[in-house]
């Protein structure tokens, strides 16, 4: 069987889960990689076919997202050449992580793909979002990478096409212990402002992960370029993780057992309703560092009480499960084998 898996490039979680399935599914079958956007930090891991710009969403420096730099940041007359260029008409079964191209590629060759997302979770009326519901952001969710069939992947079952998290195997060898430090993810926010802020709270340490090149460290905050294993490592001898309301990231830390305090990035509606969901998981929620968000701050230090989430290692059982359906004719998002305890 011969398969292509078209991933995001633009954000840690798709690539973390890429690394975690395409080596099951290539133990069986012919693999090509296609990623669009390479804003990851994190290194995939195997040899990529087909490398594309795609439609990504760009960032100011103070926590939201830039509708201006988003529309002049992208390419639609590169992306439209690469939907009609690329051959997915060649392949047995096309797994789409929220790729624009494929899931294009695929609707206009009346290709079947599977969607393979935690985006594919908020296809769902029942998922948590913020009211009253964005039309515009509704609308992105469901039509920028589009698919026939659809299995989502959050926090928990709101739906029955809805799956747990899939934590990477690094993370689940970890052994959690409780260091002086908070690990910090904001990538929204530069160095100086996410120093400044921390300034605010002298009795406690922190380690903050940045895209930016020689930052210097100040009394309570020590800067790191963003690498994977450093901060897996960081966040697993931590107290505790502050980032951006992303998916992937807040689920590992819940993983760990770790407190978490989180934000969505301003103006980002998929992570205001991950910000939600979190929030329910036992999370402490700010919206934007100012003033408002001290007490909340405060709150989460004095704060003995982490979110803890055993969730089952079920990725061999799902790789299994869609190439079954796959190679049978079975509709793809068929999961009522799985077993998830």
């Amino acid at each position: 069987m011969k398969v292509l898996y078209a991933l995001q490039g633009t954000g840690n979680g798709h690539v973390a889960r890429a690394r975690e399935l395409v080596p099951l599914i290539s133990q069986t079958c012919e693999i090509d990689i296609l990623v669009a956007g390479n804003q990851s930090q994190i290194d995939l891991g195997f040899p990529v076919r087909f490398k594309k710009f795609g439609l990504t969403m760009k960032y100011n420096t103070s926590g939201g997202v830039s509708y201006f730099k988003s529309f002049f940041g992208n390419r639609p007359l590169r992306f439209l050449k690469d939907v009609f260029s690329l051959p997915v008409k060649e392949y047995d079964l096309v797994v789409i992580d929220f790729e624009a191209i494929a899931s294009y590629a695929c609707l206009l060759r009346g290709v079947k793909s599977l969607q393979l997302s935690h985006q594919a979770a908020y296809w769902s009326k029942l998922t948590p979002r913020p009211e009253p519901h964005v039309w515009h952001w509704e609308f992105v969710l469901r039509h920028m990478s589009p698919s026939h069939y659809k299995i989502g992947f959050h926090f928990n079952a709101y739906d029955t096409f809805i799956l747990p998290p899939i934590i990477r195997s690094e993370v689940r060898k970890l052994t959690p212990t409780h260091g002086a430090h908070y690990t910090v993810y904001l990538p929204a926010y530069n160095a100086a402002t996410l120093a400044q802020w921390f300034k605010k709270f002298p009795k406690e340490l922190f380690t903050v992960f940045t895209k930016e090149k020689n930052v210097s460290n100040t009394l309570n905050c020590t800067f790191l370029s963003v690498d994977n294993e450093l901060f897996m490592n960081s966040i697993c001898d931590s107290k505790g993780l502050i980032c951006s309301a992303g998916f992937e990231g807040p689920a590992e830390a819940m993983y760990l057992g770790k407190k978490l305090l989180i934000t969505p990035i301003i103006g980002q509606y998929e992570q205001a309703a991950n910000a939600i969901c979190a929030e329910r998981e036992g999370a402490l929620i700010f919206k934007q560092l100012d003033e408002s968000a001290r007490p909340v701050f405060e709150l989460f230090f004095k704060s003995e009480n982490s979110v803890k989430r055993a969730w089952p290692n079920f990725a061999e059982q799902l790789v299994e499960c869609i190439l079954y359906n796959a190679k049978k004719g079975i509709a793809l998002d068929d999961i009522s084998t799985l077993q998830l305890h």
